[in-house]
């Protein structure tokens, strides 16, 4: 039961990621999700795969993992979205 508990918290908060990721690619901009908070909680999110690998807990560590891969993209495209159209950072990606 504990086990099932897990994996199904694990479901839950990583696949929580997965509607952000799809309003972000279909709007083309994260201007909302600051830098600080997308990289301190990838350290978080990395640590905890680490701390799962460390237990041999697969939940953690799958969890952690998928989260992780998520994140990424989403960084990606909050990166890519927020350069201009010369490549370079776009002071106003509204206008």
């Amino acid at each position: 039961m504990t086990t099932a508990l897990g994996v199904l918290a694990a479901i839950l908060t990583t696949t929580a990621w997965i509607p952000q990721l799809l309003r972000t690619f279909r709007t083309r901009h994260a201007r909302d999700l600051s830098w600080g908070y997308v990289l301190v909680f990838g350290a978080g999110v990395a640590l905890w795969s680490v701390y799962g690998v460390l237990r041999g807990d697969v939940a953690v560590i799958g969890a952690n993992v998928v989260t992780l891969v998520l994140l990424g993209a989403l960084a990606v495209l909050k990166w890519s979205t927020e350069r201009g159209p010369d490549g370079h950072d776009d002071p106003d990606p509204v206008a």
